[in-house]
Parts: C-alpha cells; sequence; structure tokens
C-alpha cells in the first residue's frame, strides 16, 4: 500500500513537472526581449535536472510512469 502512495506522489510531481516546464517554455518566447527570459530559461533548466532525478529515482524503485497522468498535464 505504502509502494502505491509514493508511486501515485512521484507521478503526480512528475505530470506537474510536465505542465511547468511547458509553461516556462512559453514565458521565455513571451519574453526573449526581456530580462525575464534569463530566470524563465534558468528555472527551466533547473526543472529539468529535477525532472531527470525524479524519472531516476522511479526507475531505480520500479515505479512506471503513468502516461495518463502525463498526457492529462498537457490538456487545458
Amino acid at each position: 500500500m505504502a509502494h502505491e502512495h509514493l508511486a501515485t506522489y512521484l507521478n503526480d510531481h512528475l505530470a506537474g513537472s510536465v505542465v511547468a516546464l511547458e509553461l516556462l517554455e512559453h514565458l521565455e518566447a513571451v519574453h526573449s526581449e526581456d530580462p525575464l527570459r534569463d530566470f524563465f530559461r534558468d528555472l527551466r533548466a533547473d526543472i529539468t535536472a529535477d525532472r531527470d532525478e525524479l524519472e531516476a529515482l522511479m526507475k531505480t524503485l520500479n515505479i512506471d510512469q503513468s502516461r495518463t497522468r502525463k498526457a492529462s498535464s498537457l490538456v487545458s
């Protein structure tokens, strides 16, 4: 049961990172001529690194990525 809750939490976190990265990519484009672009770019790089660590942790723990959660995070 605890493993199931951990899998749910990690998949929710992964889905959130997908949304955050899409939003930050958009914000970088919108602020391409603005100093905020650098902030958004750096934040996106940090979140990408965190997502990579999360995916590695999930692989180590043998937790499958939920395609449904990742896909539903893109629908809005």
